[in-house]
């Protein structure tokens, strides 16, 4: 069976334009709904893969990605976009791309506004993404149909390997979660209220604690970009872009 790759997006359809961030052991396919529907409401969509991701091999993302190379990409976007002509950018992400999202809101003056869909910012138990990456990896293994030793192998490497990982999210995360009383500008949360991979209850947290945060919660789980809450979704981050024009207007 032949696997199609993901590759990173960039519909190009306007001067405003949104940066799409994937989630931990997701890639940029998790985002073509919302970029599609950005398209067609005139707003350039472009969704990065984030180092690692993106390949059949699940290690790469412990062995080649990271917190740091991830912000880089980031910046990268923004330098992509400006590079492009784009004038106006906003910055969403899914999970694990909410806390980059959330950093760009932050720290990227060029960043106008921007949001988070399942955020994990002020989740302090990452148990889930654990289990949720050794469950992504063994599915990974069976659909490349390698041996039963070299998948066995190939786990315990990375059950060795990803609290390492998770340590340095969660160190970002920290980072990130800090500095939320101190945006200023438009940011849109999205939660799943039946999220089994983070917290919603820390969403409500986040909308306490951002003066300018505009919560929207669903009757979804964790990957609202593509499971049953999409569609609203995609129309409630479509009316906090619009409405974010009509008070620069």
């Amino acid at each position: 069976m032949k696997i199609l790759t993901p590759k990173p997006f960039f519909f190009d359809s306007g001067k405003k334009a949104v940066i799409l961030l994937h989630s931990f052991s997701g890639t940029s396919n998790d985002m073509r709904l919302m970029g599609r529907m950005l398209e067609r409401n005139n707003f350039s969509a472009y969704a990065p893969m984030f180092m690692g991701h993106g390949t059949a091999e699940p290690m790469d993302i412990l062995n080649l990605g990271g917190p740091d190379k991830w912000w880089q990409q980031v910046n990268d976007a923004v330098d992509f976009l400006k590079d492009h002509g784009k004038d106006e950018i906003y910055a969403f992400g899914l999970s694990l791309g909410a806390i980059f999202a959330t950093k760009a809101v932050e720290e990227i003056p060029e960043v106008r506004a921007g949001g988070v869909f399942g955020s994990p910012v002020l989740s302090k138990d990452f148990k889930n993404v654990r289990d949720a990456f050794m469950t992504y990896a063994e599915k990974a293994y069976e659909i490349r149909e390698v041996s039963e030793i070299e998948k066995y192998e190939n786990l315990r490497t990375i059950d060795s390997k990803i609290d390492s990982m998770l340590l340095d999210i969660r160190n970002t995360t920290t980072s990130v979660g800090n500095k939320l009383a101190e945006i200023d500008k438009p940011y849109f949360i999205g939660q799943g209220m039946r999220d089994k991979m983070v917290d919603p209850e820390a969403a409500k947290r986040v909308a306490q604690i951002v003066k300018t945060a505009d919560f929207h919660q669903y009757d979804a789980g964790h990957v609202l970009t593509i499971n049953r809450a999409h569609k609203e979704l995609e129309g409630d981050v479509l009316n906090f872009l619009e409405n974010i024009e009509e008070r620069n207007a």
